[in-house]
């Protein structure tokens, strides 16, 4: 029996001697060095080195976040024993774009769910991009993402942050409107006006070049060759285009459909050139028109006063007989 309880003294003693020193390798868990997140960031720069347009469609930008735990533990021993209690859990990356410029707009698709393993893992988020219609023309702007893993037991959270560039191209979009309407009725002997105002869509200023494309035979008009009109909202400038029909002598009843292309391109760079477009205006033309009658007239007006001469001067002379 004696022997028996020796045993058992000597066994509690030994257990106490080794919970003391494994208690003494092993800090307190608050002093403990505890496993850390960590994040890893990468975004497509084939996208983001592409410029973005106003008016245009929302860009997707493909982001990967890959998350992983390490431990800076002297003992690997128990890094991997701690990291075992915790395989399997779940933890949501939080992920947030805080900062950019106030003519863009950001939103993030989902907050992706990490899970704890053994090996690192990627997890795909998409930011949408899309910019308002005064983002100005090759202007610079940057994303600023946060992205936050709580902590997990005695996994540690983490914050990390990056900026993701990009930049806003030029749109040449020019919005005409004919003053006064498309189409005017005139007389033969009429020159008519049809003043072109164009608004400025665009987010740059433009220089906007015009010119006659088709007029019918007999018919003539000239049209400001170029404007500038600044960059704005609500920017415009006016072109003029000036119609004279057929002044033939006689009776007119014609008609002319005049197309006029206009090309916007960028003032300070201006291998920025948009599509050309077109604009139509239609002239009709009614009446007499007597321009021309003076090759007949004025034949006649010279015998007339020929013959005038003639008889007043004979007749003179039969008076004075």
């Amino acid at each position: 029996m004696k022997k028996n309880f020796r045993s058992v003294k000597a066994t509690l003693i030994m257990g106490l001697l080794l919970v003391s020193v494994f208690a003494a390798l092993i800090p307190s868990v608050s002093a403990a060095p505890s496993l850390e997140s960590y994040v890893n960031v990468l975004y497509d720069t084939t996208i983001t080195n592409e410029p973005i347009y106003i008016r245009a469609a929302q860009k997707a930008i493909n982001v990967n976040i890959t998350y992983g735990v390490t431990s800076a533990s002297i003992i690997p021993l128990i890094s991997t024993i701690l990291l075992a209690m915790h395989l399997g859990r779940t933890v949501q990356i939080q992920v947030e774009a805080y900062e950019y410029p106030e003519w863009a707009s950001v939103s993030v698709n989902q907050w992706p769910t990490a899970t704890i393993q053994l090996e690192k893992e990627a997890y795909p988020i998409i930011l949408t991009l899309k910019v308002t219609e005064d983002a100005p023309a090759y202007g610079k702007g940057d994303i600023k993402l946060r992205i936050t893993v709580p902590k997990v037991g005695l996994i540690n959270g983490i914050v990390t942050e990056v900026n993701i560039p990009f930049s806003v191209g030029y749109t040449p979009i020019v919005s005409p409107e004919v003053l006064g309407g498309e189409s005017k009725i005139i007389g033969p002997m009429d020159t008519t006006v049809f003043p072109i105002e164009l608004t400025n869509l665009g987010n740059a200023r433009t220089r906007v070049q015009l010119e006659i494309t088709h007029i019918p035979d007999g018919w003539s008009a000239i049209i400001t060759n170029e404007v500038i009109i600044e960059e704005g909202e609500g920017s415009k400038a006016t072109a003029y285009l000036t119609v004279r029909p057929p002044r033939g002598v006689g009776y007119h009843d014609d008609s002319a459909s005049i197309v006029i292309h206009y090309t916007p391109e960028m003032v300070e760079q201006s291998m920025f050139v948009g599509k050309a477009k077109s604009i139509n205006v239609l002239v009709e033309s009614r009446g007499i028109s007597i321009i021309g009658i003076e090759v007949i007239i004025l034949p006649i007006i010279v015998i007339i006063v020929v013959l005038y001469l003639i008889y007043y001067y004979r007749f003179k002379k039969k008076i004075g007989k």
